[in-house]
């Protein structure tokens, strides 16, 4: 097995920014995180929405991970304070929700 764990991020950008959001998420997010302790490959994705669902989240992101979720996550915040990461006011911080999958 390659993975142990996937992280599946949803994100949508701020009302009118979608353009900046995908440049931050695409050439500054998308690395920064997949260099992270655990984090074995990233990739990002469009959500379309299935017919007659409301609105959800714009976009989904994936990560494999060698490791426990948690201490990725602790790794960012991490990188977040010190510098190492950098995050976007282009991100809709209300619309970020996440999903853990562990291999069976």
């Amino acid at each position: 097995m390659s993975h142990e764990y996937t992280l599946i991020v949803y994100t949508s950008p701020v009302q009118g920014r979608e353009e900046e959001f995908n440049a931050w998420y695409d050439e500054v997010h998308l690395a920064e995180f997949s260099a992270l302790p655990g984090v074995l490959s990233g990739r990002r994705f469009q959500v379309i929405p299935a017919k007659g669902a409301g609105a959800g989240p714009s976009y989904a992101a994936l990560y494999e991970l060698s490791g426990e979720p948690r201490a990725t996550l602790s790794a960012m915040n991490a990188a977040v304070k010190d510098g190492t990461m950098h995050m976007s006011d282009a991100l809709d911080p209300a619309s970020v929700t996440m999903t853990t999958l562990k291999a069976r």
